[in-house]
């Protein structure tokens, strides 16, 4: 099985300082086979700016690819906030560039987002849980210009809950229409190993809920740190690996201009 690291930000990210060539460098150090740029474009995160200099970033990535062409595989690509207010503007967007592959990742929800809090304000945390399921649930319905879903539970990151991890018991029924929805649209998940951070032994989604997916017919499936400093490119990717080789993967996904390259497809 592969070795990759599908979700890295770099300084084009509003919320990263990282030099590309860094992150670059790591990742061949590490042994990896593949990597992909993912940085940021959401098109209404409230006080921070995630807006995204495509053109510059676009050449920074291609001469990336060409210096190291005979170290490892580069791809460019963008995290798109999918929003259900800004959909037009999203898919204009994502549809204007040769991007090689597209995380659509839900990051604000009606104009309030997670990190400063404004979106829990009033909610319990089952209601606060099952909105952010249902909103994910109708940005996948609605949208096409995306490849994978990014870190489908980081929901539990956030929140002003004591016991912020997700009961998924709760919403198991609308994560499985969530995957049924993917899987018939052929698009896939990522497992975010930023997740580590949080769950100790597995990443955004959990390992339960990979298996789930696999079993409901799920076949496409990438790896991304979220790096946003380059000591974090390729972390914990070798246990990823081994947790998808006992679930049944026989390969993780690679993409080329929004096209899988998974091998037993």
């Amino acid at each position: 099985m592969r070795k990759i690291d599908y979700h890295m930000h770099t300084w084009f990210s509003g919320d990263s300082e990282a030099d590309p060539r860094e992150h670059v460098k790591q990742a061949i150090a590490l042994g990896l086979d593949e990597i992909c740029f993912t940085d940021h474009r959401d098109f209404d995160y409230p006080i921070d700016s995630f807006e995204l200099d495509i053109e510059k970033y676009y050449q920074m990535i291609m001469f990336l690819k060409e210096e190291f062409k005979d170290h490892i595989i580069i791809k460019w690509g963008i995290e798109i906030g999918l929003d259900m207010n800004y959909q037009k503007e999203i898919n204009e967007l994502i549809n204007r560039y040769p991007f090689d592959f597209v995380i659509g990742s839900i990051h604000v929800i009606n104009h309030t987002e997670f990190y400063y809090g404004d979106f829990f304000k009033g909610l319990v945390k089952e209601d606060a849980h099952r909105y952010f399921f249902e909103e994910t649930l109708r940005c996948v319905k609605n949208f096409d210009c995306f490849n994978v879903l990014g870190h489908l539970d980081y929901i539990m990151r956030y929140g002003p809950y004591e016991n912020k991890k997700v009961d998924y018991n709760k919403y198991q029924d609308i994560i499985d229409e969530i995957f049924k929805t993917l899987i018939t649209k052929e698009k896939g998940i990522e497992i975010n190993t930023s997740g580590y951070a949080v769950n100790g032994n597995c990443g955004f989604p959990n390992y339960q809920q990979i298996k789930r997916y696999y079993d409901l017919g799920g076949k496409i499936i990438t790896i991304g740190t979220d790096s946003h400093t380059s000591d974090r490119v390729g972390q914990y990717i070798n246990d990823v690996v081994e947790h998808l080789k006992k679930i049944g993967f026989k390969d993780v996904s690679t993409f080329t201009k929004r096209s899988c390259d998974l091998n037993e497809r």
